[in-house]
């Protein structure tokens, strides 16, 4: 009777023991396939394509969003306040200006063509009150030639007309064309008497001289430095 029960305790301990390793076993399997199943959802998630968010994307700089300023290809220069540099450059420029206006108003102004203004004359006459100082204001004289040119069906005809202009300077509106006289060349014609004086300011002639001035102000005209 104790043989038999020795036994059955030997034979249920030996199934206890291989049921614990069993168990053990089964719980080893039950965490390699977890970790396994872990790791290939870690690799599927790696080839998922990311979307791109802002945070991830390199700062744009602000050349790239906004167009570049471009410097000006020539600064602004100064309209000279001295009375000689200031008549240089206007009659360097006074021909391109009559030519120019001359084409824009067409109709007998077309045909003729300003081709040289002459250095000016700045010895003023008596006839006037002349300032020397531009910063008082006042009235300035400037005596010029412009030689200009006449083309028609037969021929062309050189001209060299006369001019005398004023000009007024104040410190708040700078220069300013005041009256300007003309006296038309009449070598051509022999038999012709000397014209008198007449007020071009007006005219073709005195408009182009306020538009220079104009573009002088506004800082657009070159002038070689000293």
């Amino acid at each position: 009777m104790s043989s038999k029960v020795k036994t059955t305790a030997t034979i249920e301990a030996r199934i206890g023991v291989q049921s614990t390793l069993h168990r053990d076993d089964w719980g080893a399997r039950d965490k390699w396939v977890f970790f396994s199943r872990g790791l290939i959802f870690l690799a599927l998630l790696n080839l998922i394509p990311q979307p791109i968010h802002a945070a991830n994307q390199p700062p744009t700089q602000p050349a790239a969003r906004e167009a570049k300023v471009l410097a000006p290809i020539r600064p602004r220069s100064i309209c000279p306040t001295e009375l000689e540099p200031l008549t240089q450059g206007l009659l360097r420029d006074l021909p391109q200006y009559i030519n120019r206006l001359s084409h824009q108003r067409g109709g007998s102004q077309s045909g003729k063509y300003a081709i040289v203004a002459s250095r000016p004359n700045l010895e003023p006459l008596p006839v006037v009150t002349n300032i020397s100082d531009p910063a008082r204001g006042g009235l300035h004289q400037v005596f010029f030639t412009v030689l200009e040119r006449q083309y028609d069906t037969r021929q062309k005809i050189d001209y060299q007309n006369y001019y005398w202009l004023f000009l007024a300077h104040t410190r708040t509106a700078g220069w300013q064309l005041a009256i300007l006289y003309t006296r038309r060349d009449s070598s051509t014609n022999l038999n012709q008497v000397i014209s008198p004086l007449q007020d071009s300011t007006q005219e073709v002639p005195g408009l182009a001289v306020r538009q220079w001035l104009r573009d002088c102000r506004a800082g657009s005209v070159p002038f070689e430095p000293d």
